[in-house]
């Protein structure tokens, strides 16, 4: 049963945390540990300052985007889980994506770069107040978890007053029962601010979260909001775009260690599909599959040990050359569990499949070639 947020007035407490950080590829010339000593040594409001003016503001920094033409500054530095975020591009990452963006580089030359300290001083950053410098990272508290529930019951009724937001999901086979069972919703972008000033709620945890820029308004604003459930409160949040000014087509909440989503459901499976996207997960699970998402091409090591009873590991990736490179990548990891689905006839992916006549058929028949391979 999903929870909605009680009606006693949370205390918010802050508690030491340790977040995870987007999971950059890892080359065949460097190990995660090489790149993981390369981030700890660029901390980003350092490395972001060699080319933007940032300023405090409360827990972030903020400065003028170099990626557009910014004459109110809406780039956003959040140090306390070294991410960036543009809310005028609509773009945001790590440390390496800033600087691949920033100087045209692939992942492995902005790692090359960054590793031997030859970027350029451009700007230094305006001197952090004490509340910046030391600011530790955050566990998600209770408090955390109830302002997460909570808006993911604000976007879940508002999705039911979005017709054109139905129907699209409606010809992408994601029925009204799949999305009132995944607590799926809709970000107006209007409604989250003024529920939590009506509930009595400090401002400054939905800020931490994410969820809410000082300037900006929601992060997702005006996305379908795609929540990760666990023992009946959300934990996470993706919003996919819906309209075209919106160049991130996934946003993922940047305040709150990424997850796998569906773990809950697929506890003591003895076949586990691991997929990309959070779409591709829902069909794969209306489908009957116990499924989880990556929430991106890359699964962090401490995200292994989650699925580690399962006995076989189905990849099902997008059929493009990136999409198989993951799958390959995948089938690394997982060793002899591993079965990489066949690639999808004419799709691009498996949401895309299911809008085809006969396309879970199809899929249950490439899932029988992939269960016959022998690793």
């Amino acid at each position: 049963m999903h929870q909605t947020a009680t009606t006693d007035k949370p205390q918010i407490k802050m508690a030491p945390r340790a977040m995870s950080k987007p999971a950059p590829q890892v080359t065949t010339n460097r190990t995660r540990d090489d790149i993981e000593t390369v981030r700890a040594n660029n901390p980003i409001e350092q490395v972001i300052g060699r080319y933007v003016e940032l300023k405090p503001s409360g827990r972030r920094l903020l400065g003028r985007c170099p990626f557009h033409d910014d004459p109110t500054p809406s780039f956003v530095v959040y140090v306390h889980n070294q991410s960036w975020y543009c809310f005028g591009c609509d773009i945001g990452g790590d440390v390496f994506r800033f600087v691949e963006r920033i100087e045209h580089l692939s992942f492995t030359e902005a790692l090359q770069r960054l590793g031997s300290n030859t970027l350029p001083e451009r700007h230094v950053t305006h001197a952090l107040p004490p509340q910046v410098k030391s600011v530790p990272m955050l566990e998600l508290s209770d408090e955390h978890f109830t302002l997460l529930t909570a808006a993911t019951e604000v976007y879940h009724a508002a999705i039911f007053m979005q017709t054109r937001v139905l129907e699209y999901l409606a010809k992408r086979r994601i029925d009204l029962d799949m999305i009132r069972r995944h607590r799926i919703g809709y970000a107006t972008g209007n409604d989250l601010a003024k529920y939590f000033r009506f509930r009595g709620w400090d401002p400054e945890i939905a800020n931490d979260l994410g969820l809410i820029n000082e300037s900006r308004g929601e992060y997702f604003r005006q996305r379908i909001v795609i929540p990760e459930i666990r023992q009946g409160r959300a934990i996470y949040l993706v919003g996919r775009a819906t309209q075209k000014y919106q160049r991130a087509k996934y946003l993922g909440l940047p305040g709150a260690p990424k997850p796998l989503y569906g773990l809950e459901a697929i506890q003591h499976a003895k076949d586990v599909f691991v997929c990309e996207g959070p779409i591709d997960w829902l069909t794969l699970v209306g489908w009957g599959y116990p499924a989880v998402a990556l929430l991106g091409s890359h699964l962090k090591q401490d995200r292994i040990s989650e699925i580690a009873d399962a006995e076989r590991i189905f990849i099902v990736t997008d059929s493009d050359e990136p999409g198989r490179k993951c799958a390959c990548q995948l089938a690394e990891t997982f060793g002899k569990r591993a079965r990489i689905v066949p690639p999808l006839p004419n799709v691009k992916d498996v949401n895309e499949l299911a809008m085809k006549q006969n396309g879970q058929a199809v899929f249950a028949h490439l899932v029988e070639q992939a269960r016959a391979t022998i690793r």
